[in-house]
């Protein structure tokens, strides 16, 4: 990321899932597929991305239903992180909560993703539950993911 350009939000369209994509690929263990990104707009659907000029560095998917917002997914480019553009996201989220006034935010995470998790209780989500052998794993077998809500 250049030092000067200093990133802008916006939010994604259907034309956008290739750059997404992209981002996917690179930073989760498990990426989603084009088709499963693609599923994730329309009416329930608030997506984010940051930008640089063309450059999609970072974005988010939540979905919103009758005030309740779910962290969907959250990605940010492996060359863009540690700049704190997933906390530029979730700031943002918590924009559109106070906006559109959701009652709470949920998400679920790898029980493994403790970066992940540090975020999230930086904004005040708290565990509420687990579910025992969600995620698929490299290794054998499953991975719990935890389920934390944020009281908004």
């Amino acid at each position: 990321m250049q030092p000067d350009l200093k990133p802008e939000l916006s939010p994604l369209s259907l034309m956008d899932v290739p750059l997404m994509l992209a981002i996917e690929q690179k930073a989760h263990s498990h990426p989603w597929s084009r088709d499963l990104l693609a599923s994730n707009f329309g009416g329930l659907y608030r997506n984010l991305g940051l930008w640089q000029g063309q450059r999609l560095l970072a974005y988010i998917v939540l979905r919103v239903v009758a005030g309740e917002a779910e962290l969907i997914n959250i990605a940010v480019a492996p060359e863009s992180q540690g700049q704190g553009l997933g906390k530029q996201l979730m700031q943002a989220m918590f924009n559109m909560a106070k906006q559109q006034q959701w009652l709470h935010i949920l998400l679920e995470v790898r029980a493994s993703n403790h970066k992940a998790q540090q975020l999230y209780k930086r904004f005040e989500f708290s565990e509420i539950d687990r579910r025992k052998a969600y995620y698929p794993c490299h290794e054998q077998g499953r991975e719990d993911a935890l389920i934390m809500q944020c009281i908004c």
